[in-house]
C-alpha cells in the first residue's frame, strides 16, 4: 500500500506542476495526457445514451479533473458522466454532484487512479428484486464508481449513496477504499468480484438494502471470490448482510481476508456470511442483533477470535459441514443457540467436506438458550470457556459426535443442563469448575446414558473443585428487585421490521412497588422467557408447599394490531422438571400501558391451567419464567412485586402473624437507611433478630437476650453496616416458639 500511495503523490506532484485549464465542460469532452482541467462551476445536463461517457479519458496519462461546484445530471440514469479506458495516473475530485446516470464514473484496464472529494448519489437504483451475486461487469448494476481490470487506485473522502452500488470492482487489485459514505444502497455499498489486496477502512456502508425485499442478498460490503484483503474499522451495520463472502466451485486459492473491528449489526439477514471459503480471519467485529451473527456455511480454517456476538435471532455463530474453524475469545450472549454446528446434506461438489476438527476455546457464553449445539460433528476441543446462565443447555451434543475434548471450562447453574448428550457416543469432560459444587447437583445437570440408556457416558469427575452451594431457601418478597438476575431467553425468531436491542434492566421511574421493576424491550416476541435467578452463585431451592399464590404485577406496550398472542408461567425445579401455567393473552392485553396484579393459585385454575412437565413438585422450587409471544412484532414487558405471598411492598405495612402467635413487621419497607423491627414474643426465653445478606453471611445482631412476653422494636440502621449495598436483606427472628425470617429491602 505504501509504494501505491507514495506512487500516486509523485504523480500528482507531477500533474500539479502542468497549468491548470479553466473550461465548462461539453458532451463528449475528449481529455488528453498532462491535463490539469478545473471546470468552470454551474449546472450541466448531459444525456450519455450511447455510454461512451460524457468525459472520455482515453489511453492517456497523467489527467486531473476538478469538478468542485459543478453538478451534472445525466437525465435517463443511463451511461456514465466519465468514462476511462487504458489510462494511467487520473485523479478525479470535488465534483459537488453527479446523478442520474448507470455509474458517474466508469473505468476499465486502468491502474494509479485517484478519486476523492467527489458526492456521487443518486444514479441508477432499484429497490425489489434479487441480486446473482455471481454476475460479472457486464451485468453491473450501476452506481457511484465502477472500475473493471484496474489496479493501484485510492478512493477516498466521497459520498456516494442512494444507488446500488457505492463502488464496484471486477478482477481489481490493490484498491485502496477509505472515509467514504457509501449508506442507503439499494445493492451494495462496496461490490467486489475477483478483486484481491485490497485496504477498505473507516467507511460509512450502512443502511444497504431493498425496501421492497427483504434482504434481496445486499450486503454492505460483498466479497465474491476474493482474496488478501483487508476490511477494518467499517461501519457495516442495518444492511441485508454486513459482509457477505463466497467462492463456490470457483476457485481453490484460499480467501485470507482480514475483518476486523467493523460494526455488522442489525442486519435482517447475517452481520457476517461467508459460504464455501476458506482461512478468513474475523477478529473485533461486533455482530449483534441480526438473523444470524456469522452464518460460515462450508467454511474451514478461519478463525473467529475477539468478536461480540449478541442478541441475534437464529444463531449467533452458525456452520453447516465446516472443518477446522478456530472459536476463541468471543463474548457470545443472549442468542437462542450461541454456536450452531452441524453436518447437514451436502451441496454438489462438496460431499466431502464434514463438521469436525473445532477449537473452541476462552470465549465467554451467557444468557443463551443453547451455549453450544453441536450435531454430528466429530473432534470438538471444548475449553477454558465461561459458560454462565444459559437456559436448556450450556452444551448440546446429538448425533454422530465423537471425539470430542470438553475440559477446564467454567459452568455457572444452567436453567436445564450443564451438558445434554443426546447422542450415543460417550463424552470426555473431566476437570471442568461447576459452580456451584455440589456432586449430585451437578450429576442431575448432566444428561447421558443414567437418564437414558440409549445415549453415551459424560464423564465429567474428577470436577475441579469450586464454591459451595449458596441456598435461597425464602422466596423474595420481590424477585423484580436488584440484585437478582433476570434474563430473556429468546426461541427461534425471526427479525422485525424495526430492530431494536433485546434487552434486560431494572427500572427505576417506571415501577409499581419497592426501588424499581424489571423492564425487557424486544423486537422478537416468538415466546421469549423472562426468567428470574438469585445474585451471585446462590440457587433457588423454595418450599413452596404451603404457599397457594403467586402475585405479580405486569404493564405492556403491545403491538397494536394483533396484541400478545400467547401467555404462560413456568415454575421449575434444577432436575428439569417444571410445572407450565397457561393464560389467555388477554391478560398482558390489557395490561397495555397500565399496572395490573395478577394472583395465580399454584394448584392452577380456569384462568391459569397448569400442566406438569416431568416429576414436578413445590418442595424445591428453583425458578420463575415468565413467557410472552407477539409472534415477532416485539413488544416491551415490566414486571414488579413478583412474589409467592403478600408481604408489605405490595399490600403496605401489616403485622405477619405465625401459628403460635408471634408478630413480626418491619416499616418502611423499602427503606433507604433505616427502619424499625416490631416484634412480639409469646413465651418468655432466649430471644435473637439477626440480619442475614442474601448470600447466607450473618452481618449483623440486633438482639440477643432473655425476653419475658410482649411486644418489642428495636431499628436496623444500614450505616452501621460496611459496605452495605442496596438490596434485600433477611431477618431471622428466633425465640422458644420456633424461626421466622422475613426480606428487608432496601433502595438508594
Amino acid at each position: 500500500m505504501k509504494i501505491v500511495f507514495t506512487f500516486c503523490l509523485f504523480a500528482m506532484f507531477a500533474v500539479s506542476s502542468i497549468s491548470q485549464t479553466y473550461i465548462p465542460i461539453t458532451n463528449n469532452m475528449v481529455i488528453n495526457s498532462f491535463s490539469n482541467i478545473k471546470f468552470v462551476a454551474g449546472n450541466y445536463e448531459f444525456s450519455d445514451s450511447p455510454a461512451d461517457g460524457v468525459i472520455q479519458i482515453n489511453g492517456v496519462q497523467n489527467v486531473v479533473l476538478d469538478g468542485d461546484s459543478c453538478h451534472v445530471n445525466g437525465v435517463g440514469k443511463v451511461g456514465y458522466m466519465i468514462k476511462i479506458t487504458n489510462a494511467h495516473n487520473i485523479v478525479i475530485k470535488n465534483f459537488d454532484s453527479v446523478f442520474g446516470y448507470k455509474y458517474a464514473v466508469h473505468i476499465m484496464n486502468s491502474d494509479h487512479i485517484n478519486i476523492n472529494g467527489n458526492v456521487f448519489c443518486w444514479n441508477k437504483v432499484d429497490s425489489a428484486g434479487w441480486i446473482d451475486v455471481w454476475a460479472n461487469y457486464t451485468q453491473a448494476l450501476g452506481g457511484g464508481v465502477m472500475m473493471y481490470q484496474c489496479r493501484s487506485a485510492n478512493i477516498y473522502n466521497n459520498i456516494m449513496t442512494k444507488q446500488n452500488d457505492g463502488v464496484a470492482l471486477y478482477h481489481c487489485d490493490s484498491i485502496n477504499i477509505h472515509n467514504n459514505d457509501f449508506s442507503w444502497n439499494t445493492s451494495y455499498g462496496i461490490r467486489m468480484f475477483w478483486t484481491d489486496s485490497c485496504n477498505i477502512y473507516q467507511n460509512n456502508c450502512s443502511h444497504v438494502n431493498r425496501p421492497l425485499t427483504d434482504p434481496s442478498d445486499c450486503a454492505a460490503i460483498l466479497l465474491i471470490i476474493s482474496n488478501e484483503n483487508r476490511v477494518e474499522y467499517n461501519d457495516l451495520s442495518w444492511s441485508g448482510d454486513g459482509v457477505f463472502l463466497g467462492q463456490y466451485q470457483q476457485s481453490n486459492i484460499p480467501n485470507n481476508n482480514y475483518f476486523a473491528y467493523n460494526e455488522c449489526s442489525y442486519s435482517p439477514h447475517n452481520a457476517i456470511e461467508a459460504t464455501f471459503a476458506d482461512g478468513n480471519v474475523y477478529k473485533h467485529n461486533k455482530c449483534n442483533y441480526s438473523h444470524y451473527g456469522l452464518w460460515l456455511g462450508y467454511s474451514f480454517n478461519s478463525v473467529v477470535d475477539s468478536n461480540e456476538i449478541i442478541g441475534n435471532y437464529q444463531s449467533g455463530l452458525a456452520v453447516d459441514r465446516g472443518f477446522n474453524n478456530t472459536i476463541s475469545n468471543n463474548l457470545i450472549k443472549n442468542n437462542p443457540i450461541g454456536i450452531e454446528l452441524w453436518e447437514g446434506s451436502p451441496a454438489t461438489g462438496y460431499t466431502s467436506f464434514h463438521s469436525q476438527d473445532y477449537p473452541i476455546h476462552n470465549n465467554i457464553f451467557e444468557g443463551n438458550t443453547k451455549a453450544v449445539s453441536s450435531i454430528n460433528t466429530k473432534h470438538a476441543l471444548i475449553n477454558n470457556n465461561e459458560f454462565n446462565y444459559n437456559q436448556q443447555a450450556s452444551l448440546f451434543l446429538e448425533g454422530a459426535s465423537t471425539s470430542d475434548t470438553i475440559t477446564a471450562n467454567t459452568f455457572r447453574m444452567p436453567t436445564g443442563y450443564h451438558i445434554y448428550n443426546n447422542s450415543a457416543n460417550a463424552k470426555y469432560a473431566p476437570g471442568n469448575l461447576f459452580f456451584p459444587s455440589d456432586t449430585a447437583l451437578i450429576s442431575a445437570k448432566i444428561y447421558d446414558k443414567h437418564n437414558n440408556a440409549a445415549k453415551g457416558e459424560v464423564t465429567w469427575q474428577p470436577a475441579t473443585p469450586g464454591s459451595p452451594v449458596l441456598w435461597q431457601t425464602l422466596s423474595p418478597c420481590d424477585m423484580a428487585e436488584p440484585a437478582s438476575l433476570w434474563y430473556a431467553y429468546p426461541e427461534t425468531g425471526y427479525p422485525a421490521t424495526v430492530k431494536i436491542p433485546d434487552s434486560v434492566y431494572f427500572d427505576y421511574t417506571e415501577k409499581k412497588v419497592g426501588a424499581a421493576s424489571v423492564k425487557l424491550i424486544t423486537s422478537r416476541g416468538y415466546d421469549l422467557a423472562l426468567n428470574y435467578r438469585p445474585s451471585g452463585d446462590s440457587l433457588s431451592r423454595w418450599l413452596l408447599s404451603d404457599i397457594d399464590t403467586l402475585y405479580f404485577w405486569v404493564r405492556t406496550i403491545k403491538q397494536p394490531q394483533y396484541g400478545f398472542q400467547f401467555f404462560s408461567i413456568r415454575i421449575g425445579d434444577d432436575h428439569g422438571n417444571y410445572y407450565k401455567y397457561t393464560a389467555s393473552p388477554t391478560l398482558l392485553n390489557t395490561a397495555n400501558l397500565v399496572w395490573k396484579q395478577y394472583k395465580m393459585p399454584l394448584s392452577g385454575n380456569s384462568q391459569f391451567s397448569r400442566s406438569v412437565s416431568g416429576a414436578m413438585s413445590l418442595d424445591q422450587v428453583n425458578y420463575v419464567e415468565i413467557h410472552a409471544d407477539t409472534w415477532d412484532y416485539g413488544f416491551t414487558l415490566w414486571v414488579d412485586g413478583v412474589q409467592f405471598e403478600p408481604c408489605s411492598p405490595i399490600t403496605g405495612v401489616y403485622p405477619i402473624k405465625t401459628d403460635d402467635g408471634n408478630t413480626l413487621i418491619n416499616y418502611p419497607n423499602p427503606f433507604s437507611v433505616s427502619t424499625t423491627i416490631v416484634y412480639n414474643v409469646k413465651t418468655a426465653g432466649s430471644v435473637k433478630l439477626e440480619i442475614y445478606n442474601y448470600q447466607g453471611i450473618r452481618i449483623h445482631t440486633l438482639v440477643d437476650r432473655f425476653l419475658k412476653p410482649g411486644a418489642y422494636e428495636v431499628e436496623f440502621n444500614l450505616s452501621g453496616i460496611p459496605d452495605s449495598e442496596p438490596g434485600i436483606y433477611l431477618l431471622k427472628f428466633t425465640s422458644l416458639s420456633g424461626i421466622i425470617t422475613r426480606k428487608l429491602i432496601t433502595i438508594k
